[in-house]
């Protein structure tokens, strides 16, 4: 560990927790899962599942487990879980949220803080939102997998969106870019590129995004601020310094989590910082630093102009005779954005902005055939009538994640494979031989 690193903990911690956080550095990390409750409830996933679980109290659709490669496993690849660090499951569940809110996820790659977003808003919607595209396009393939079906995905500056919404979402959650001291148990390269410098740098990065944020968010509405660091000046610190210059008020967190966790740090005694939450590897998970900000002061207000477009008479028609040939239920909402046919959960307007992921990309036309995406089936798929549902274990399930074609006596067209009820991808079949529809970057190597 960084001596730096270690001065700044002996400061923070009293003498007997120090040495706690010491030795918890010769133990091994915990792997942990998060179910996608709209997919499977956890009384069924703990009947199926094949691994060791034991439940992570006091959160709900969480499990410790042993298993080593979880993310080949074909339930993963049917999104019935994320795989996610057990701290990192916290910050979403923190503000009262309501079924209906509109929530931005400032910094939402990979995807797990979405997932429980997503799990909590029914009735509304989420924006995830990562800057760098190459992690936005990872955060992408999550959302697909996991089939959320009321999440879009941008990769634009806290600066861009500020531009388009004002007083808009109900919830902002940031999980702030930063030193990443509490990584340390689990990454060599997050101790070597440790510095005061860097902590000093992800400063002025959060900075930037609690300043962007507070526009954006409805008076009374809910921001929450995660990083996975330890020292003061990204946390209680940057808090302060923000609180300083807008009006909003620190919110107590739920008691439920007081025994995985300890207070904030109180600093300055006109802010009451205590109120933040903090993990630290002795006591739950890796690390993480958590507080809640509930909005008191007025921003101007913008409606957004709908983007969204209708299907024209020919598009219309392709894809309801798509519908009544292929689907159970013809009542999605379906609407176009650029030149993707997407389902929207609910009527919902989305202003002019560039989305890697609009919803549920149900689709395109080509040459007057409507051909279905990956994505749509991930979300959709039990609405297929055409169905080959597999039994973890059946060879068949493995030849499919490779590619392969497979046999089975099912009807010729376009159709989805189910595992254990699951939908794990597309197929078309014909004569009994099922082509394989699953995307060539998703599929077994080996």
């Amino acid at each position: 560990m960084p001596e730096q690193f270690l001065e700044q903990m002996r400061k923070i911690l009293k003498k007997e927790d120090y040495e706690k956080l010491l030795q918890s550095y010769l133990e091994k990390p915990k792997k942990s899962i998060r179910l996608q409750k709209d997919k499977i409830k956890p009384f069924l996933f703990e009947c199926m599942s094949p691994f060791e679980l034991e439940k992570i109290v006091p959160l709900d659709a969480s499990y410790y487990v042993r298993e080593e490669k979880l993310g080949n496993h074909p339930y993963h690849h049917a999104g019935l879980f994320y795989i996610q660090e057990p701290s990192a499951m916290l910050p979403p569940l923190l503000a009262p949220i309501k079924s209906d809110f509109k929530i931005l996820d400032l910094c939402a790659a990979p995807g797990g803080k979405t997932l429980s977003l997503s799990n909590q808003v029914p009735d509304g919607f989420v924006l995830a939102n990562e800057i760098n595209y190459n992690r936005a396009k990872k955060l992408l393939s999550n959302v697909e997998r996991l089939g959320l079906k009321n999440v879009c995905i941008s990769s634009m500056s806290s600066n861009a969106l500020k531009e388009t919404y004002h007083e808009y979402f109900d919830v902002i959650l940031i999980d702030a870019p930063c030193s990443g001291e509490g990584m340390f148990r689990k990454d060599e390269i997050a101790r070597k590129e440790w510095s005061q410098e860097k902590i000093e740098e992800m400063k002025r990065i959060g900075k930037v995004l609690l300043e962007d944020s507070a526009s954006m968010l409805k008076k009374d509405g809910y921001l929450i601020y995660s990083t996975c660091t330890f020292n003061l000046l990204e946390n209680e610190c940057q808090i302060i310094e923000f609180l300083k210059n807008h009006i909003f008020e620190i919110v107590d967190i739920s008691p439920q989590f007081d025994k995985i966790t300890c207070p904030g740090i109180q600093v300055d005694f006109s802010y009451f910082t205590n109120k933040a939450k903090r993990c630290y590897p002795y006591l739950y998970g890796e690390g993480q630093f958590m507080i809640v900000l509930q909005k008191k002061e007025e921003s101007a207000y913008r409606n957004i102009t709908n983007h969204l477009q209708e299907l024209n008479q020919l598009e219309r028609k392709i894809v309801e005779e798509f519908l009544r040939e292929n689907m159970k239920r013809h009542d999605y909402i379906i609407k176009k954005y650029q030149n993707n046919i997407v389902i929207l959960p609910k009527l919902i307007e989305i202003p002019k902005m560039t989305l890697l992921s609009c919803f549920v990309k149900m689709g395109e036309i080509e040459k007057e055939r409507f051909i279905p995406h990956h994505q749509f089936v991930k979300a959709y798929g039990n609405d297929f009538k055409n169905c080959c549902d597999l039994q973890l274990g059946d060879k068949k399930i493995i030849s499919y994640l490779r590619g392969e074609e497979i046999e089975a006596e099912v009807q010729d067209g376009y159709g989805v494979i189910l595992i254990n009820g699951y939908p794990l991808g597309l197929f078309k079949s014909k004569n009994g031989k099922l082509k394989n529809h699953y995307p060539k970057g998703l599929r077994y190597q080996n």
